[in-house]
């Protein structure tokens, strides 16, 4: 009369013994979380980690790469082994993205995040985008003065090589083409076309054909922040550049 009660029991047995041996592989395992935004604008500030991806796994296909300063909406994360952030480049355009390639506005640490990023960016021109980013964005941080001293060194830089690009090609210029008209021509250069929509300006050193920097970012960070450190050092290039465009004159 008490067989039904037994088998109930041995039954449960069996059960317990078989979830307790089954292979690792067959039980269940964490699953990665979701949590959803209302299209949060971000940007994209790192190129080494910019690949949009079509799942949310290093592992996954890359559907695109990312420039430095795009702008994406952000709509959703997922935290798991590495944190991505599903994003809407476009209206046709989503994919995945690690969270680490963008800036997001409002996040804490953000502002000192971008200064290393610009710091170990090797790409003049992206670290210029950088900066201004930085300085759109974190206007009032404690590290604006280094992001306008940073992009101003790095376009002084560029006037170097900017230089001998546009020799090569306004190597054909004759001497009809000297003072005024050459100047022209060179701040007409294509070369200078990214510069200018990042706000960057040169001048032209006629007597030695070359570009020079207008030194503007260094004039700001002396307005903005004459006591900072950084204003020191931004003295004495201006203080140089001057003299040189003085030469010039």
């Amino acid at each position: 009369m008490h067989r039904p009660r037994f088998s109930l029991v041995l039954g449960i047995s069996f059960c317990l013994l078989a979830a307790l041996t089954a292979p690792a592989q067959q039980r269940p395992t964490p699953r990665a979380q979701t949590t959803h935004a209302s299209f949060v604008k971000a940007f994209v500030i790192d190129e080494r980690l910019s690949a949009l991806r079509q799942e949310p796994d290093l592992h996954a296909p890359v559907l695109k790469r990312l420039r430095i300063g795009r702008a994406v909406y952000v709509t959703a994360t997922r935290s798991g082994a590495a944190v991505f952030y599903r994003v809407a480049v476009t209206r046709r355009t989503r994919g995945w993205i690690h969270q680490s390639a963008v800036l997001m506005p409002g996040r804490a640490g953000e502002d000192e995040r971008v200064i290393q990023v610009i710091e170990e960016t090797g790409d003049g021109l992206d670290r210029l985008a950088l900066c201004r980013i930085f300085l759109e964005r974190f206007n009032h941080s404690r590290y604006a003065p280094r992001a306008l001293l940073l992009m101003a060194e790095e376009a002084e830089r560029a006037a170097a090589s900017l230089t001998q690009h546009a020799r090569r090609r306004l190597k054909m210029l004759d001497e009809s083409h000297q003072g005024t008209e050459a100047e022209a021509y060179y701040l007409s250069d294509p070369g200078l076309d990214r510069y200018s929509r990042l706000r960057v300006g040169f001048r032209f050193d006629a007597a030695q054909t070359r570009y020079a920097y207008d030194g503007q970012g260094y004039r700001e960070l002396i307005r903005r922040y004459p006591q900072s450190a950084e204003a020191a050092t931004a003295r004495q290039h201006l203080a140089e550049l001057e003299q040189h465009l003085a030469k010039e004159k």
